[in-house]
């Protein structure tokens, strides 16, 4: 990982060597190298960053106020405030951001999709891929 979670505190580290099955509900700031069969969620209240390492892989959901991902996630993220994709992450799903950075050399298969600032709304996923399908359909 980069700049942005070296200056984060980690309240919890999850070993490449550990894997975990089931939801996962955080209230502080998480770095992950291992995995994690489920989804990962943090409340609205708190400002938690989830940090994905290079061996770290998700199958599920993540919801947080940062991601920051440089290993596989297999599901939707959901960023409250950005979503960092690093040169090594994968993402096999949708992403939901406010901020979003990605380096050269990521992969994502799915839809970006950006949250609406003034009202906290995300413009309609069903929207954009009508249009992505309008868009690739053959006349």
């Amino acid at each position: 990982m980069h700049s942005s979670d070296s200056q984060e505190s980690f309240d919890t580290l999850i070993g490449s060597a550990t894997r975990i099955e089931g939801r996962m509900v955080v209230n502080k700031s998480i770095r992950l190298d291992g995995t994690i069969e489920g989804s990962i969620e943090s409340s609205n209240e708190n400002q938690v960053t989830v940090a994905i390492g290079h061996t770290g892989l998700v199958h599920g959901d993540v919801r947080a106020h940062r991601v920051l991902v440089n290993g596989q996630v297999d599901g939707n993220i959901y960023a409250r405030e950005k979503c960092e994709l690093h040169e090594t992450s994968k993402v096999k799903g949708d992403i939901h951001y406010g901020l979003l950075g990605i380096e050269h050399g990521a992969e994502i298969l799915g839809l970006m999709v950006k949250k609406i600032e003034a009202t906290g709304a995300v413009e309609s996923v069903t929207e954009a891929r009508n249009l992505i399908d309008k868009i690739s359909r053959p006349d």
